[in-house]
């Protein structure tokens, strides 16, 4: 069972990852708009940024289904 930090310390870091991957994202659409960067530049940006959020997502997921099960299943 995981006690109240690791679950508040995990919560913080899925909050923190999908935050960033989300402003990266936004900056490579952003910057490709503009036509500030090559494409490629952008591209990178965005799939690092992607892969980032689904780190968040894989964190958030964790914390809420990695818990003692309420019971017997059925």
């Amino acid at each position: 069972m995981q006690d109240a930090e690791q679950v508040r310390r995990r919560k913080w870091w899925s909050n923190r990852a999908v935050f960033t991957g989300s402003c990266w994202i936004a900056l490579a659409l952003a910057a490709s708009a503009a036509q500030l960067v090559p494409p490629i530049a952008s591209t990178l940006v965005a799939i690092a940024g992607f892969l980032v959020l689904m780190v968040g997502v894989h964190l958030s997921w964790l914390v809420f289904y990695e818990r003692d099960p309420d019971g017997p299943s059925s």
